[in-house]
């Protein structure tokens, strides 16, 4: 060990050895996911993984390694290689702490973290809540790792160098290591650009780019080399966009702004609207709506499902809360790589549900069962026309909890559902109400054992099936107090969720359902659309596709509002849509939808399709996409 790059070597093996690693606890950790990959796809895929990895270290830790090599006196003492050592093993420390908490957060999300890590921020507490929780063997193992890891760069690096024999031969080795670096960075010799996210994707297959990707790859890529949006000629995307717009109820009406729209001749309806929006309710988990076996943990939102307009086709267009959040108040499928509302989407003109409410007369009202200001909801609601916004520390604590249990970060679905209820009944109406709940959001804090069918735990698919339970019974009660106010006859309630959750796949989920085939990866984006009035709207179920930024503009052409918009959906009630479509933003890859199939993008292939035309759909998301970021950029989205 006192030949220097023998200790380089040992340090880079080392190095490599955790990352693979990382990546094997992954494939281990989540088998069913990987499960389509046959054994050579899957030995592509680690080798890839391989590359990406030292893409990774070298990007950070390659002027370590430099300054290891070159023959200068001072870069030969034992203090000053240790000491760069230490740096060395600090940024590998961080690089796998990134990558290993990357991996916890792919169990609620079943993607890789990107961008969005720069907001982790507003939700400090949850994450700490969690760390020292449900996740504590996690952060014990991490810390004993990285222990670990100090200890061996220390002792790698604590025997003195041989002295330098032939400084030019040394300089030599130097350079070649320099070019080699260069090359790792790149990940690749040929080629005018060096590896990037769409890269990893080596078979066909989403799953094959989840698993050669670690965490700090994509978040280090996506800061670096934000997508572009623009896939085609604007012009021509505009002109596609408005043929999967149009409709002869609401014609376009600004040329400078080609995509608002005005619903012409509106017969007003002063019903009140009320809207819950359901934490993590993937619909593959919800009885009435999965295509699994049903599970029987929510039979009250089944019940209720079968007296009101269900919609079995219905999609998110993000996998985030606030995209979905986004979604609702502003009608925008949020494209990958922008920022979203309350982090700088707001600077562009944009339409806003609350808005339009208030200028059609209606009193407005917001709230969530996380605290006020997590991830700025306070301030966006405001901004998109709320009058009223409250969040978890102004709401009592009625539910009825077991000695020992507490929750840690928000408030339980039965407190803010019934705090709901009680400010809806204050205001004038017709009103427009709008809560998010937050229990089935890991850790699953319950109040009550009775709420827990499956053996519990904090974090996993037990659970989640608890959580279901629970907020099942929340939404119950809710209801039940609704029916008891006059202004029930005259409300439509609108229960979806922000987001899926892809854990029906899963070894539990399995043993529980029995066998099933797996269904697509864009089941994981297909959630619950109940829309329930049993004195305005009979019991329906409708396979009419649609997502979150069809509930905008279908409440203004129900109710009959005036008032321009601009949304990229259209009214789930308007039968002269003849092309519906779903754009979805899923981190590394965007997806489209049409009746016809669906496609996922990685901004270079298709990873995954079902369509027979599957390069027509692929021009229609480009087309799409392009035209949405254009106008957004170019704040041409909307004319206040």
């Amino acid at each position: 060990m006192r030949n220097r790059y023998i200790q380089i070597l040992s340090a880079l093996t080392l190095s490599m050895v955790l990352m693979m690693g990382i990546r094997i606890f992954f494939l281990l950790r989540y088998p069913e996911d990987f499960a389509p990959l046959d054994t050579l796809e899957l030995l592509e895929t680690l080798l890839m993984g391989g590359r990406i990895d030292l893409i990774s270290l070298l990007s950070f830790s390659g002027i370590f390694i430099l300054l290891l090599t070159l023959p200068l006196k001072i870069l030969s003492k034992t203090k000053t290689r240790q000491a760069i050592a230490l740096l060395w093993a600090a940024i590998l420390v961080s690089i796998a702490a990134i990558s290993m908490g990357d991996i916890l957060y792919f169990e609620f999300s079943r993607r890789h973290l990107s961008s969005e890590v720069f907001n982790l921020g507003n939700d400090t507490d949850l994450i700490i809540s969690m760390a020292f929780g449900s996740f504590i063997f996690y952060t014990i193992g991490a810390l004993l790792v990285s222990f670990l890891v100090f200890y061996l760069f220390t002792h790698l690096f604590k025997h003195e160098v041989h002295p330098v024999q032939s400084p030019k031969k040394a300089w030599l080795i130097s350079f070649v290591a320099l070019v080699l670096i260069i090359i790792g960075i790149r990940g690749s010799i040929s080629g005018s650009k060096s590896i990037g996210v769409a890269d990893a994707f080596t078979v066909n297959k989403v799953c094959s780019g989840n698993l050669a990707l670690n965490g700090f790859f994509c978040i280090y890529r996506s800061s670096k080399d934000n997508k572009s949006q623009i896939l085609m000629d604007t012009p021509k995307a505009i002109t596609l966009t408005k043929k999967f717009l149009s409709t002869a109820n609401a014609p376009f009406i600004n040329k400078e702004f080609p995509l608002m729209r005005e619903y012409k001749d509106p017969t007003k309806k002063d019903y009140n609207v009320v809207i819950v929006l359901l934490e993590s309710m993937g619909a593959e988990h919800i009885d009435g709506f999965t295509h699994y076996p049903e599970l029987g943990v929510t039979p009250y939102f089944k019940e209720l499902s079968e007296k009101g307009l269900k919609f079995n086709n219905f999609y998110s267009n993000g996998y985030r809360s606030i995209f979905g959040i986004t979604s609702i108040y502003t009608g925008i499928s949020l494209p990958s790589g922008f920022d979203y509302l309350g982090k700088g989407l707001e600077l562009s003109n944009l339409s806003y549900l609350g808005n339009i409410a208030k200028k059609n007369g209606y009193s407005t009202l917001a709230m969530q069962g996380a605290n006020r200001r997590s991830y700025r909801v306070d301030a966006v609601s405001h901004l998109a026309g709320f009058e009223e916004f409250y969040g978890a520390e102004d709401i009592p604590d009625v539910e009825a909890v077991e000695e020992g249990r507490s929750i840690s970060t928000g408030t339980y679905d039965h407190n803010l559902l019934q705090f709901y209820h009680k400010k809806l009944s204050t205001l004038k109406e017709p009103f427009l109400g709008f809560a998010f709940t937050s229990t089935t959001h890991s850790d699953f804090h319950l109040p009550a054992s009775k709420y827990e069918p499956y053996p519990h735990d904090l974090r996993d698919y037990n659970g989640y099936l608890n959580a279901l339970t629970y907020t099942d019974s929340a939404i119950k009660r809710f209801m039940k107090q609704c029916e008891k106010e006059t202004w029930f006859d005259n409300t439509i309630f609108i229960f979806t969720s922000d987001h899926g959750s892809g854990d029906a796949a899963n070894p539990i989920s399995k043993k529980l359902r029995g066998e099933f085939t797996s269904l697509s990866s864009v089941e994981h984006f297909r959630i619950p659309l109940l829309i329930y009035a049993p004195g305005i709207f009979k019991a329906k179920e409708i396979n009419t596709l649609g997502s979150h930024v069809d509930i905008f503009p279908s409440i203004i052409d129900y109710l009959g509002w005036k008032g321009e918009f601009t949304v990229l959906g259209n009214s789930l009630f308007d039968d002269s849509v003849e092309n519906r479509s779903v754009l979805f933003n899923g981190g590394q890859i965007i997806g489209f939808i049409r009746p016809e199939g669906y496609l996922m993008y990685n901004f270079k292939d298709i990873v995954e399709t079902n369509a027979s035309k599957p390069q027509k759909l692929l021009h229609e998301l480009k087309a799409v996409n392009t035209a949405q970021a254009h106008l957004i950029q170019t704040n041409r989205w909307f004319k206040p």
